[in-house]
This record gives structure tokens, sequence and C-alpha cells, in this order.
């Protein structure tokens, strides 16, 4: 009796561990397109009110499109902030959903939503308020209140601050396809009639 229950604990055990070796797997980060830091920031809106001054700040509405190499940041509302160079370092994004999207080094996209993102761009990451969703459709999916999305390295964290949980999903990893049957040849008739 006491070697059944060594066995269903060992097999419970390897289950465990297969389950989160799994889990560890869908996880590891794919680098995101670091071309992307190399490329100027481009912002397009309706409208703007601000100045280009040292350490200044910059407000864009309606329909308001960031873009840098393959990442794109779209809202009603962007603030963005520029250190002693000019530079933008940071933007602020609201809409009704403000999004995020970007290429991975193997173009694989990485789509977000939330009612905010505050983007750190000399930080490499962007913090998603409100509603939050991210989709990364060769990993899986996040969802929650908050989710703090790395642009240089594609990892993510999550939290959820009201009654509703931290929901994610992990793809599967493509198994290659077996190769298909191959039809039996019949062997020659070899009777004489």
């Amino acid at each position: 009796m006491q070697s059944i229950a060594r066995t269903c604990r060992a097999s419970a055990k390897a289950a465990l561990f297969a389950v989160l070796g799994m889990a560890l797997v869908a996880s590891l980060p794919v680098v995101a397109k670091q071309s992307d830091r190399n490329e100027p920031v481009d912002v397009h809106s309706k409208s703007f009110d601000g100045s280009q001054q040292p350490a200044g700040k910059v407000i864009w509405t309606t329909n308001v499109i960031l873009t840098q190499g393959t990442l794109k940041i779209t809202g009603d509302k962007a603030t963005g902030y520029l250190d002693a160079d000019n530079n933008i370092t940071r933007v602020v994004v609201d809409g009704k959903p403000a999004t995020i999207h970007q290429l991975d080094e193997q173009n694989e996209p990485m789509d977000g939503q939330a009612l905010n993102i505050d983007y750190k761009v000399d930080q490499d990451f962007a913090v998603l308020t409100g509603n939050a969703k991210v989709k990364q459709p060769a990993k899986g999916s996040a969802e929650g209140d908050k989710l703090t999305y790395n642009t240089k390295d594609s990892t993510m964290t999550g939290e959820s601050n009201g009654a509703a949980p931290v929901h994610m999903t992990f793809q599967p990893k493509n198994k290659p396809a077996a190769a298909p049957a191959t039809p039996a040849t019949p062997a020659p008739d070899t009777k004489k009639p």
C-alpha cells in the first residue's frame, strides 16, 4: 500500500514539475525589436500645445499617434515630457482605449490597450492602467488593472486592485507536424492466368 502512495506522490510531483516547466518556457521573454531604439519618435495629432524647450512639456490632443520604429501608441490625448536635450523621455497617453503595438525581433506582434498608458521612453517600459490588456499571439495574453510591459525585452508584470484577478493565457508551443503516412504499395501480382 505504501508503494502505491509513493508512486502516486511521485507521479503528482512529476506532473507538477512538467506544468511548471512549461509555464517557465512559455514566460521566457522574446526580445523586442532593438532597431526601434535608433528610430526617431514621431507624433501626429489634430492639435498640440507646448514648446520644444529643454525640459519642456507638449500636450497633443485628438487622434494622437506616436511611433518609434515598429512601436505605435495611440490615444485621445498625450502629454510628452522633454529632457535637457529636447528628447522625449516620457509620454502619458489617455484614451478609450489608448493602445500600444510593437513587433519583436521575430516580427511577432504585441498589442495592448488600457485607459491610460505611461510610456517611459528612456527607461524602456510602458505602464498600462485601467482595464489593461496585452496580447502576444505567439505567447499568450494578460489582463488586469495594471500591466507593466518592458519594451526592451518584452517581459511583463501585472496586478489587480479590484475584485477581478489578473488573468493570463499561455499559448502552447507549436509542435512539428507528423509526416503524412505513405500508402502501402500493393505487391505485384505474380499469379499467371
